[in-house]
């Protein structure tokens, strides 16, 4: 540190370390400290362990802040998730297993409960709850126990004697799902409404219910709440990938952190947020309150800070983790309407330690911020290898930052009476509020409701005093309707929109409150009206979706949140079919009927579909709307109906002729996804389509993506359905040098599928033309592949002599998928005319091994028995690429077209790309070695979650993909160029996981140096 050499400076240092704090008095001081960013790219952290005590000088804060270590190892382990109790003690789970589970009963991870009995802001009584767990990670505090997740389960466990060790414990709810260890069950905590919420992490599909047998499915990120008792347990969202932190304001709504989307979401019930491999529905996915990154992907911890130890410039903010970068970010928020707008600060912490991991943010009931520090090397979960020998298992901090000291004595509640229990409810701090109600209804139960009922008549009550007050008397059964009636009605909005999350509770409403609410759904204040709507949504009437209809055309367009929550509530009324039925018998204007139209076409059923028909036949609506309504449609429409669907398509052909065949295709994916064939008027209109398409295309090139998506159409339809006419236009385009490669692909194999006798020698003498691009070939390849005749199999062995690696990697995984191929594969290489290196190339090896007969099985063995293994081989050249380079602004357009080329169509990045794989928004953070390690060897440490799954066909034919998702009666998989394609359930025999990804592992060979450095440079600049 650069600290000015001045005998004032060094006795302040000199006492700032004998107090293990660090404290910056000059924000200049603090930006001119100077960090490497590079040091947070290695994700195998070079840089050496450091003590507590030399972490800790490490620490960067704002002026006036100071950090000091509450507890560390070996006192405690590596912290996951942190929780405080009535008496002011802190939870804290920890792992020396992870990232490996234990086996059953096998488990040392543990619980720990920790206080500072002497008040000198240090843990020095540690008390081990239970010992004997699995990778522990969400737990919450509760009376006579706690309630926390170890694998597989949630468990309740019980202190019988008062010890704060564990006596017992049962089982409330799993198992879970634990293939992935690094998300789980996680971020427990109680809410307003006396639930446990918790989040579902990463990868795993889970289906669990309480003991009522009511099962919720969830799949990687959701978000979920129970009963403490375990009686039953409820999704409160669905979505998004890896969420790892929450939090809650005084409004009651709910904050969730996200490792892989975006660092902060305000969670609407029931919202359908953005996933890896979901559809996005016609309504949307659930809105988001950022339109910024944190140039992180591992983003874990989240707190908003409502205390106010803090000075006012730092209240009021979202706190985050980020075990990647090493810091904690700091963002505000202001609302538009009831719609949150957050806004990036300047980070709050920077270490300069690049061990440091916060992965929990907690705020103390002292104000002080509490931060779990997975000290550790690596944290990657799958861009290092899970056993890799630098994984630390043992260290693990917990640090204490306070403002100047600041530190409000803690108090303890277990001890208190009911009257400061009462007086605790109206609190200034809103967490403090919280414990006291939770304490008043645990501890005093039914004995208390007098006392609040006495209160909740006085005028001295305060509006935070009164929330508190209805929620206890709510979760004790005694709050009366005239009570919430009045609440409903109070002046103040917090009041007001808190009754409503309380009616959101009953199951039944009476008419007073059901008139109150109708009412209140046009409150002049946008969060009482969402509170309304979200209680509508979750309390669906027959009465009631009109109002939601009539409320929704005057919200205002910046109010996304406000919108769809009330979209949503049309949803979950809407797909009732009692209420469907009315609703879509109704009369209804333009824009009513435009709002239920966009609602009810993500409701499979015949109503809809025929609600929609009579919708678009009377109202216009724009070509994006209208292909996602035909799907919807196709999957529901029956009889005479889908006659009219079929003249309705076909009125649009004649103004948008190149438009029309998109409803075909959507009309298509409907009827597949019904498990039905399409009917023989729309085979036939589907095939006058292509012919137009064909017939007025020019053969020509620089066609642009419009263009050629109606020609891979008209091609891929003239092939299904074997126009014989057609060849002659379809092999023009097959010959001609200047169309795009991928519009000559689709003319191949569907030549291939009209006449393979005919039309394969000549897809052979393409691959053997030294004068054709290899790219080209590697698309053809596959095309010969689909004649399973010996003509097919030996033009594509022609096409290995004198090939480049990367096409005949690509001609050997296509004669991998028969014996026959596989023995004129292995005929060709004994020949000299392919490298045997071929044969263990991941887009091969798999195939090629799958059903082999013992001769072949041999062959395999005694070819490939003396080859250096890939994983070496690899790293020889990932160090050879490396050595030679250094990142180069240079080439950043060149690298761009490369990742363009190569990467767009699966990864998203700015917003811009496919969502086939995983989002790459601050990928430069990852380093160089990182980063070329994924693009030259991609196998080397897989997510589950980009698993490919090989697919035997009741046919005999296979295939392989990226699961996607579970759609009606097929199965979406993606390809290795994004592209989604679905197979119908009834066609396939066995879906078994591979142990490749989806990504290309033939880079090494496809990109030459010099676009390797390109892409690498381009890769790095994106922080």
């Amino acid at each position: 540190m650069n600290y000015q050499k001045s005998k004032t400076c060094l006795t302040l240092l000199f006492i700032l370390l004998l107090l293990f704090s660090c404290k910056y008095s000059d924000e200049d001081e603090r930006k001119s400290l100077g960090i490497d960013e590079s040091i947070y790219a290695e994700h195998v952290r070079s840089a050496e362990f450091q003590s507590p005590e030399e972490e800790m000088r490490d620490f960067i804060l704002p002026p006036g802040f100071e950090v000091t270590l509450f507890a560390s190892e070996p006192d405690i382990g590596k912290p996951i998730n942190m929780a405080f109790d009535e008496k002011g003690r802190l939870w804290v789970s920890q792992s020396f297993e992870y990232p490996f589970a234990a086996e059953p009963g096998k488990g040392k991870d543990r619980i720990s409960v920790l206080e500072d009995t002497n008040g000198d802001g240090k843990a020095d009584k540690i008390t081990h709850f239970a010992d004997d767990l699995n990778i522990p990670i969400g737990l919450v505090p509760v009376k006579g126990g706690a309630i926390a997740y170890s694998i597989p389960n949630v468990y309740r466990f019980w202190d019988d004697d008062g010890d704060d060790v564990a006596d017992r414990r049962e089982v409330l709810l799993g198992p879970f799902e634990h293939k992935d260890t690094h998300g789980m069950v996680n971020n427990l905590f109680r809410g307003f409404d006396g639930w446990i919420h918790a989040s579902h992490g990463f990868s795993n599909i889970s289906r669990v219910s309480g003991k009522d047998r009511d099962s919720i499915l969830m799949v990687s990120g959701n978000t979920f709440r129970f009963r403490e008792d375990g009686s039953r347990a409820e999704k409160t969202s669905d979505g998004r990938i890896n969420p790892f932190g929450s939090d809650y304001d005084e409004m009651g709504y709910h904050y969730s952190a996200d490792c892989h989307t975006l660092p902060i979401y305000q969670l609407i019930w029931g919202g359908n947020y953005s996933q890896w491999g979901k559809q996005t529905p016609n309504m949307g996915f659930a809105p988001e309150m950022m339109d910024y990154g944190l140039n992180s992907t591992a983003l874990s911890g989240l707190v908003y800070y409502t205390d106010n130890q803090f000075p006012e410039a730092y209240r009021n903010s979202f706190y985050s983790g980020d075990v990647v970068t090493c810091r904690i970010s700091r963002n505000t928020m202001e609302f538009q309407g009831s719609t949150p707008k957050a806004s990036r600060q300047e980070d709050f912490l920077i270490s300069k330690d690049p061990w440091f991991r916060p992965v929990d943010i907690k705020i103390g009931p002292d104000g002080a911020m509490y931060v779990a520090d997975f000290y550790n090397r690596i944290i990657g979960h799958y861009e290092v290898a899970l056993d890799h020998p630098g994984r630390d298992r043992v260290s693990g901090r917990i640090w204490k930052i306070t403002y100047k000291g600041n530190q409000r004595p803690v108090q303890d509640w277990s001890k208190s009476n009911l009257e400061s229990l009462i007086q605790g409810m109206g609190h200034s701090i809103l967490q403090i509020r919280m414990t006291a109600t939770d304490v008043l209804v645990e501890k005093f139960g039914e004995k208390a409701i007098p006392e609040l009922l006495k209160l909740i008549q006085t005028e001295s009550i305060s509006a935070d005093q009164m929330v508190q007050v209805h929620w206890a008397l709510f979760r004790l059964g005694s709050l009366s309707e005239k009570h919430l009636l009045h609440a409903m009605g109070h002046n103040n909005r917090n009041v007001r929109l808190h009754a409503y999350r309380i009616l959101a509770e009953y199951p039944d409403l009476s008419p007073a409150l059901k008139n109150q609410a109708l009412k209140d759904i046009t409150d002049q204040d946008p969060h009482v009206q969402r509170a309304s709507a979200e209680m509508f949504s979750r309390r669906p009437g027959m009465d009631t979706y009109e109002a939601l209809v009539k409320v929704h055309s005057a919200i205002p367009s910046y109010d996304t949140h406000l919108d769809y929550t009330v979209r949503m509530a049309l949803y979950h009324h809407l797909r009732l079919p009692a209420i469907l039925n009315k609703a879509v018998n109704q009369t209804w204007n333009e824009q009513e009927s435009k709002l239920l139209a966009l609602v009810v076409s993500d409701i499979p059923s015949q109503a809809s579909a025929d609600f929609l028909l009579a919708h678009v036949q009377q109202y216009p609506e724009s070509d994006a709307r209208k292909t996602a309504f035909a799907k919807s449609m196709a999957k529901g429409l029956k009889g005479a109906k889908r006659g009219e669907l079929l003249a309705w398509a076909k009125s649009l052909e004649a103004t948008k002729p190149m438009v029309a065949y998109k409803y075909s295709q959507a009309m298509a994916q409907g009827f597949l996804e019904a498990g039905e064939q399409a009917p023989a008027a729309y085979q036939d209109w589907q095939q006058s389509l292509a012919t137009a398409i064909l017939s007025n295309a020019t053969v020509r090139s620089g066609q642009d993506e419009e263009e050629k998506a109606a020609l891979v159409f008209a091609m891929q339809t003239a092939g299904i359905y074997k126009m014989i006419g057609q060849k002659e236009r379809l092999l023009a385009y097959l010959d001609h040098a200047q169309v795009q490669e991928d519009v000559r692909a689709e003319a191949g194999k569907s030549l291939m599928l009209l006449a393979p006798q005919t039309f394969s020698d000549h897809l052979g003498e393409i691959m053997t033309d030294n004068h054709v691009a290899v790219s080209l070939k590697r698309k053809l390849a596959p095309a010969l592949g689909i004649w399973d005749d010996d003509r097919a199999r030996l033009a594509l062995a022609r096409g290995l002599k004198n090939a480049p690696p990367e096409l005949q990697e690509s001609i050997a995984a296509t004669l991998s998928k028969n014996s026959r191929g596989k023995t004129v594969l292995l005929e060709q290489i004994q020949s000299g005319n392919a490298s045997a290196r071929i044969l263990t190339a991941g887009s091969v090896q798999e195939s090629f091994l799958s059903g082999i007969s013992p001769a072949q099985k041999q062959q395999f063995q005694r070819l490939t028995e003396n080859l250096v293994p890939v994983s070496e081989e690899r790293q020889q050249l990932i160090d050879k690429r490396l050595a030679s380079f250094e990142p180069n602004n240079e080439m950043l357009i060149s690298g761009g077209k490369v990742y363009e080329q190569h990467c767009g169509l699966c990864h998203q990045m700015d917003n811009k790309g496919g969502l086939i794989g995983p989002q790459l928004d601050g990928v430069g953070n990852w380093g160089k070695v990182a980063l070329a390690t994924k693009i030259l060897d991609p196998n080397r440490n897989i997510t589950e979650n980009f698993r490919t799954y090989n697919i035997a066909m009741k046919n005999g034919q296979s295939n392989s993909g990226l699961f996607r998702r579970d759609q009606g009666q097929t199965i979406v998989f993606a390809n290795q160029v994004g592209e989604e394609f679905a197979i119908s359930k009834a066609e396939m025999k066995e879906m078994a996981p591979s142990k490749f990804t989806l990504m290309p592992d033939n880079f090494h060979a496809v990109l030459s140096e010099e676009e390797f450095k390109a892409l690498l440079s381009y890769l790095l600049s994106k922080k």
